[in-house]
């Protein structure tokens, strides 16, 4: 039996309703929280170990728990058994205590489609897989074959129902699932485009993450914009990013976010490149993104020891004007307000937005050119 299916029969019942138009959003608002890379092996296992599962999030769960679900990308399986892949230079693994840790810190959502997941062969993806389900963690991007690494991962709150989606545009090739091998799901645009179309008839929200972009390049690439573009007109309502280690620009396009690297937030090795990061809340009124808060850290492990700790004063501003800064090409500003960016997004005006039904893109949108493009860069 499929380990996906597990971890969905432990978290969220089966028959969910289609959400149609003469349905109505409960008025309460629903925040995400949206964090970079967990890397929970390597040398932030023995923190772990000596210190406790939940050690790495100490200093930000007065942020984590303020959200309703928070959603990271898990960046290494988690397993002991399995043999490390050849001819790669960086292989990823943690031991069964970072599915604990995930769990502590409130973590509902992870991504698996990224270069790591495959480190340590099917076994140790299958341990992996286990883990999450074991301690109530939904997953996507990864499973025992295609159709299982393409599924979403669907979460149940506040009366809503978000989807969650992901996808890998990163070498090695062989970390692709196929039809009866596991892996990860490749980005080629028109899985995406079938996935999300699919899954928008059932979902009040729809969350789609990719990895992809350049190590340690603070600007996202051309086929980052584009694909992300594409995502929300096929229906998205957020788009999130990872892989660069760092930060990377913010884009709001017609009204939705795209957050083209949310870089590293625990990460198992030590970097003088990889500084600053950000916990993203995302807050929706019915299913109109509303706000968008980030929180900056400092996730330097040579200063931190694992354990990110929340920015302030000058060092907060410092980050955010960053931000700014790479995000003005796409006239995204942050409004910085008590060491925070915030950017609030005005109601439309008419039925639709009162009721909380306002009409995705991806309805009236003309058809999008999906053919395929070559996944890894």
């Amino acid at each position: 039996m499929q380990k996906k299916l597990i971890a969905f029969a432990l978290i969220v019942a089966t028959g969910v309703p289609a959400f149609g138009a003469e349905q109505q959003l409960p008025p309460h608002d629903l925040t995400i929280a949206a964090v970079g890379d967990l890397m929970l092996g390597g040398r932030a296992e023995p923190f772990l170990n000596q210190e406790g599962p939940d050690y790495p999030f100490r200093d930000v769960m007065s942020v984590l728990g303020t959200a309703d679900l928070v959603t990271g990308n898990l960046e290494s399986p988690i397993s002991t058994r399995g043999k490390a892949v050849e001819n790669k230079k960086f292989t990823l693994r943690a031991g069964p205590i970072a599915g604990t840790a995930i769990k502590s810190a409130g973590i509902r959502v992870v991504s698996l489609a990224n270069n790591h997941a495959m480190d340590f062969g099917p076994l140790a993806l299958q341990d992996t897989l286990t883990a999450l389900a074991e301690n109530g963690i939904l997953f996507t991007g990864a499973g025992m074959n295609l159709d299982d690494a393409r599924s979403p991962a669907i979460v149940k709150s506040k009366g809503r129902t978000i989807a969650f989606l992901s996808y890998s545009l990163t070498f090695p090739l062989e970390f692709f699932a196929s039809a009866n091998r596991p892996g990860t799901a490749p980005g080629y645009a028109d899985f995406v485009k079938a996935d999300i179309e699919k899954v928008r008839a059932s979902a009040d929200l729809v969350v789609v993450s990719f990895h992809w972009g350049a190590e340690l390049m603070a600007a996202a690439k051309d086929y980052q914009v584009e694909l992300g573009r594409q995502a929300i007109d096929w229906g998205a309502d957020l788009v999130l990013g990872h892989h660069p280690h760092v930060l990377q620009d913010l884009e709001l396009y017609k009204g939705r976010l795209i957050v083209y690297s949310l870089g590293n937030f625990v990460f198992g090795s030590e970097s003088n490149r990889t500084n600053w990061s950000m916990i993203l809340l995302l807050t929706f009124q019915g299913n109109r993104l509303a706000r968008v808060e980030a929180v900056p850290i400092d996730v330097n492990n040579y200063r931190v020891k694992y354990q990110p700790r929340i920015l302030r004063g000058k060092a907060a501003r410092d980050v955010l004007d960053g931000i700014n800064t790479v995000s003005a090409r796409f006239r995204t500003a942050l409004e910085i307000v008590d060491d925070r960016g915030l950017l609030l997004l005005p109601a439309p005006v008419g039925a639709a937005a009162l009721s909380g039904l306002g009409s995705h893109p991806s309805v009236t949108a003309s058809g999008t050119d999906s053919k395929q493009q070559p996944a890894p860069r």
